[in-house]
C-alpha cells in the first residue's frame, strides 16, 4: 500500500494547488521533518542536542537545516541502507570525500517524478530530442546528473567522444537539446575549431563547474561561445542547478544568472556570521527545504553563496570555507552527538 504522506507529496508535486500552495507546503513540510526525525538517528541527535522536535516546530522555516557536508560524514537515511535502489554521490576534488544520497524505489520514483515536473515546467518550450554530455547511467550510476538525463529521456550520450559528438552535430536536421557541465561544451570547443549552426529551435543547458581540467571559463565567455560555435541564441540558453544532496533542481533562463525552483521548494539565505536570515537584497548562504527528498533530510545548508529575488536567487558560487556560525546545527556537532552515543 503506498505511504500516505508519500503520495500526498507527490499530488502536490504534479498538481500545484490553486489557493493556498504555502500552506500545504507548510503542513507536508511539518509531516515530512516529523518523518525524518524519527528515521534518521544522526538527524535525530542533532535536534535533540539543539532542544528542537516535531512537537515544537511549528513553521517550515524553523525546521533545522544539515550542512551538506554532513552527507559526507553520515549515512543520512530513513531506509537500511541495504534497500537502497540508487546512492548517488557528490562530484568533486579526486580523493576528497563523497556525499552520498540514498534513495530506496519509492524515494527514487518521487525523485524521477520531481524531476521531470519540475524540468518541464522550467522549460516548456525544449526541443523533445535530447543528447547528454553527461556518461550513459549505467556506466556511471552514482551521477545523479546521468540518471536525471536518462529519465528525461536522452537518447544519446556523449561522453569523452567530442570528435562524434563533432560529426552529429553537422549532420542535424532537427532542433536538439545539449544538456552538460560547462566543462563539457568547452572541452567540445577546444578540441575543433568547427563551428556550427544548429537547428532554428536548439536549446542549450548548462549545469555549471566552469573550472575545467584545462581551463577556467567565465559565464560570459561560455554562453558567448554558446552563440558563436553553435548558432544558438542566448535567450536559447539556459542553466540547471542541482546538487546530488538534493532531489530537485533550479533553472535559469537565457542570460538571465537568476535560478528559479519548482513550487516543492523553498528557499532563503542565511547570514553566515549569525544563523539567521540575510537582510534583504544582501547575499547569505543559500537555504534550501526541498519536499522531494523523502529518504534523507528536507532541509539543506549550503556553502553556495546567494542573493533572494522576487521569483528565485542569483547565485554568486560557492563561498569559500563558509560557516554558518550563528547556526547550531553543524558538522562538528553531528559528529560529536555520534561520538557521545
Amino acid at each position: 500500500m503506498p505511504n500516505a504522506l508519500l503520495q500526498r507529496i507527490a499530488d502536490f508535486i504534479t498538481h500545484a494547488p490553486a489557493q493556498d500552495a504555502d500552506a500545504v507546503f507548510e503542513s507536508l513540510a511539518l509531516q515530512l521533518f516529523a518523518k525524518q526525525y524519527a528515521l534518521v538517528p544522526p538527524y535525530r541527535r542533532l535536534c535533540d542536542a539543539n532542544g528542537v522536535t516535531p512537537e515544537t516546530v511549528r513553521r517550515w522555516q524553523d525546521i533545522p537545516a544539515v550542512p551538506a557536508a554532513a552527507f559526507k560524514a553520515f549515512d543520512l537515511s530513513c531506509v537500511p541502507l541495504d534497500m537502497a535502489a540508487a546512492v548517488f554521490h557528490s562530484s568533486g576534488t579526486t580523493g576528497a570525500a563523497a556525499s552520498r544520497h540514498y534513495f530506496d524505489t519509492e524515494g527514487l520514483s518521487l525523485y524521477e517524478t520531481s524531476l521531470r515536473v519540475g524540468f518541464r515546467e522550467a522549460l516548456p518550450e525544449c526541443p523533445p530530442k535530447l543528447w547528454a554530455l553527461m556518461p550513459d547511467p549505467a556506466a556511471a550510476p552514482n551521477s545523479s546528473l546521468s540518471h536525471m538525463l536518462g529519465a528525461l529521456g536522452a537518447e544519446r550520450f556523449c561522453w569523452d567522444a567530442d570528435a562524434a559528438l563533432a560529426g552529429a552535430l553537422t549532420e542535424l536536421t532537427e532542433p536538439v537539446m545539449l544538456f552538460g557541465t560547462a566543462f563539457a561544451f568547452v572541452q567540445l570547443f577546444d578540441g575543433t575549431s568547427k563551428n556550427w549552426r544548429l537547428p532554428e529551435g536548439s536549446v542549450v543547458i548548462e549545469t555549471g563547474g566552469f573550472k575545467g581540467r584545462s581551463r577556467e571559463v567565465p559565464r560570459d565567455e561560455l554562453y558567448g561561445l554558446f552563440e558563436a560555435r553553435l548558432g544558438v541564441p542566448l535567450a536559447q540558453c539556459h542553466s540547471e542547478y542541482g546538487m546530488s544532496e538534493m532531489a530537485s533542481q533550479f533553472y535559469g533562463h537565457g542570460p538571465n544568472p537568476e535560478k528559479r525552483g519548482p513550487h516543492w521548494v523553498r528557499t532563503c539565505t542565511i547570514d553566515a556570521e549569525t544563523g539567521e536570515d540575510s537582510l534583504p537584497g544582501t547575499p547569505g548562504l543559500l537555504r534550501h527545504y526541498d519536499l522531494a527528498n523523502w529518504n534523507s533530510v528536507l532541509a539543506l545548508q549550503t556553502q553556495d553563496s546567494g542573493t533572494l529575488t522576487p521569483a528565485g536567487f542569483i547565485l554568486h558560487g560557492r563561498a569559500p570555507d563558509a560557516e554558518v556560525r550563528g547556526c547550531s546545527l553543524t558538522v562538528e556537532e553531528l559528529w560529536t552527538s555520534r561520538s557521545a552515543s
